[in-house]
């Protein structure tokens, strides 16, 4: 089996990679105890349990052997990318880190929260361009590609109907005749919500934001025949709780205006479904293997690496 060899080679990487960190580094205590440098880092190369998909196969490898691959397939990712004369430049990859930050503005903020430098983010990002140019070699998508592809099929962008609504949800009967009792008495349906209900958003009255009509059973649907914005449902079953609405709002379906960031969305997806069927990065990458010259130098991963191409990726 691939587990117990490829186990026994990266723990002895693990020795040799103890050796290269300071081994009185403390990384954590436990209750004043020490973790030090050396017991983390040689743990971390061969810790059990750990895995990817090969395939449709999962192969069981440590950390320190998926670090390994994923170094070298990066190598190799690069060095077709240059082959082919598509390795992004600066501006390109300082152009995506720009996009992305203005999708998610947090995005840069959050990756370093985690522990990368933004040298770390800026090449992953020429990484992921390197295979995204890679894929889509020699394809282009013209205007009328796109536009046509966004009209004939607005329901991929259009918002949903959506519904503003609030709910008291309540697993017995007695509950039940309690809550409605308290909204013929003049009580507000949100007020009702914060004492008898028990959903997970009593405390906040009830309030569900707004709810697309598509996510909601068809049961459910049928509570809010006949019922106007403004009043509330009769009471429905949804497995074992009863529950009643506030029909609060309803926002229409919107289209999604074709933007500039839509624009380039959309051509990003069309040239990778055309890409994917004109190129084969994964056969071209097979090749790419089976003829790199690749010397690791730590003989037990040296070994290990070479019974795991033979056995996973048929000797490529």
């Amino acid at each position: 089996m691939l587990k117990g060899w490829l186990v026994a080679a990266v723990a002895a990487l693990g020795i040799v990679a103890t050796a290269q960190v300071d081994p009185s580094r403390i990384v954590a205590k436990v209750n004043g105890e020490e973790i030090k440098g050396s017991e983390y880092y040689h743990r971390m190369e061969y810790l059990p349990g750990v895995g990817r998909f090969i395939g449709s196969r999962y192969a069981e490898m440590p950390p320190g052997f998926m670090t390994l691959d994923t170094l070298i397939t990066e190598r190799l990712v690069m060095q077709l990318a240059k082959q082919k004369g598509v390795v992004p430049t600066q501006p390109e990859i300082e152009a995506e880190l720009q996009s992305r930050t203005t999708e998610n503005p947090n995005y840069l903020k959050d990756l370093i929260d985690g522990g990368l430098t933004r040298e770390d983010v800026l090449n992953q990002i020429k990484l992921d361009l390197c295979q995204f140019k890679i894929v889509t070699y020699g394809i282009t998508i013209t205007d009328q590609e796109l536009e046509d592809h966004y009209k004939q099929n607005p329901a991929k962008y259009s918002i949903p109907k959506r519904l503003k609504l609030r709910v008291i949800a309540v697993s017995t009967d007695a509950l039940k005749t309690q809550a409605e009792a308290a909204l013929k008495a003049g009580k507000s349906f949100a007020e009702v919500a914060k004492t008898y209900s028990q959903d997970a958003s009593k405390t906040i009255g009830g309030d569900l934001g707004l709810v697309p009509s598509y996510v909601l059973p068809d049961d459910t649907k049928k509570l809010f025949e006949g019922v106007k914005i403004g009043q509330s449902t009769p009471w429905g079953k949804q497995g074992e709780a009863f529950v009643k609405y506030l029909y609060e709002d309803v926002k229409p379906e919107e289209k999604i205006p074709l933007d500039v960031n839509l624009r380039r969305s959309i051509r990003r997806e069309l040239m990778l479904v055309k890409g994917g069927i004109k190129n084969n990065l994964k056969d071209e990458m097979k090749a790419l293997r089976r003829n790199a010259k690749i010397d690791i130098t730590e003989k037990d991963f040296a070994d290990a690496y070479k019974k795991f191409m033979d056995q996973y990726l048929g000797g490529s």
